[in-house]
């Protein structure tokens, strides 16, 4: 791969990086807002589940295509993102393992402070779900960067 170090190339390079660490941030703000900061409308209220799968049958058994995709796909896709920035910020967690933890962790973070802050369910389903979203993110990321290369 050729790189540009053209002042116009470098000039380039650094406002896409600019862009993305906005675009990032902004990822981050929301996140924060949709999880924390959201109307619990869900009668259950602040409660845990821990039973691997359950909230999910209980999605897919309830027949609603909004309750479903905005549950089992909202879950993977809010963590998506995560899974594509992180990698290409921090060489650190360009490793699969490095990912899994931190996309993991992060994930734990959240639904614990769902539960304590904003009296909403922790849900193990949804640690699962968002921790796949950031495997594809990182996935994706994997695939843009090799083809980057390639071409």
């Amino acid at each position: 791969m050729r790189m540009d170090l053209s002042p116009n190339g470098i000039f380039v390079k650094h406002r896409i990086k600019r862009f993305c660490s906005v675009l990032f941030l902004t990822y981050l703000l929301t996140v924060i807002y949709l999880t924390l900061f959201t109307f619990n409308y869900y009668v259950y209220g602040k409660s845990v589940n821990l039973v691997m799968f359950d909230s999910i049958r209980l999605m897919l058994r309830s027949h609603s295509p909004m309750l479903i995709l905005k549950n089992i796909l909202g879950n993977v896709l809010l963590f998506f993102p995560y899974g594509f920035f992180l990698p290409l910020f921090f060489k650190r967690f360009r490793s699969f393992s490095q990912l899994l933890g931190i996309g993991f962790l992060s994930s734990l973070l959240i639904e614990s402070c769902q539960y304590e802050f904003a009296q909403r369910i922790f849900d193990v389903d949804d640690l699962m779900l968002n921790t796949v979203g950031a495997i594809l993110g990182w996935i994706v990321f994997k695939i843009v960067k090799w083809v980057s290369v390639k071409f």
